[in-house]
């Protein structure tokens, strides 16, 4: 059975958003485990990455969504709608 480009869109979401937060988790865990300040410099550094590829997932989604939209309405023009 072939996938629609939004489910395979949301497949690909969840496939990518299950291990990036197996990866938090580990950051979270290893950052209360630390008093060193450059290790919680990097554990943030790699939080701040992780937080950064889901937000680019959120976006990806939300820009194949406009991108539907923009291809199923089509333009009116004002002028010519009276």
């Amino acid at each position: 059975m072939a996938l629609t480009r939004q489910q395979l869109l949301g497949k690909l979401k969840q496939e990518i958003n299950n291990p990036l937060a197996a990866i938090r988790n580990a950051l979270y865990l290893a950052s209360v485990q630390t008093d060193d300040p450059e290790m919680e410099r990097l554990l943030n550094l790699a939080d701040h990455e992780v937080t950064r590829i889901a937000a680019i997932l959120r976006n990806v989604n939300q820009i194949d969504e406009n991108k539907r939209v923009h291809t199923l309405m089509p333009l009116i023009d004002p002028a010519s709608a009276a």
